[in-house]
């Protein structure tokens, strides 16, 4: 394998540690920044993945998205007031 020297800003490097951190504890072995990466390369292209299947057209007008979106609201509004009032 060859090496490659890259310059990143020291937050992001931050931001780097934080997740090799996590990957570590979470697979209970050493974690490189190599492997960081390959983990983020994944997550993304996963992520891309959904992100084409949520964007794919539905066969559903905007209008009555926007109403069920609504309608939705008002039940989580409903259901947040009971709460509300049950437990004040």
């Amino acid at each position: 394998m060859t090496a490659t020297t890259i310059t990143i800003s020291d937050d992001l490097k931050r931001e780097l540690l934080k997740v090799a951190a996590q990957l570590q504890a979470s697979r209970g072995e050493k974690i490189d920044y190599d492997d960081v990466l390959r983990y983020l390369v994944r997550k993304t292209s996963r992520n891309m993945d959904l992100f084409r299947e949520a964007c794919t057209p539905t066969g559903t007008s905007s209008r009555q998205l926007a109403e069920e979106l609504k309608r939705g609201r008002s039940v989580d509004r409903k259901r947040d007031q009971s709460l509300e009032h049950r437990y004040s």
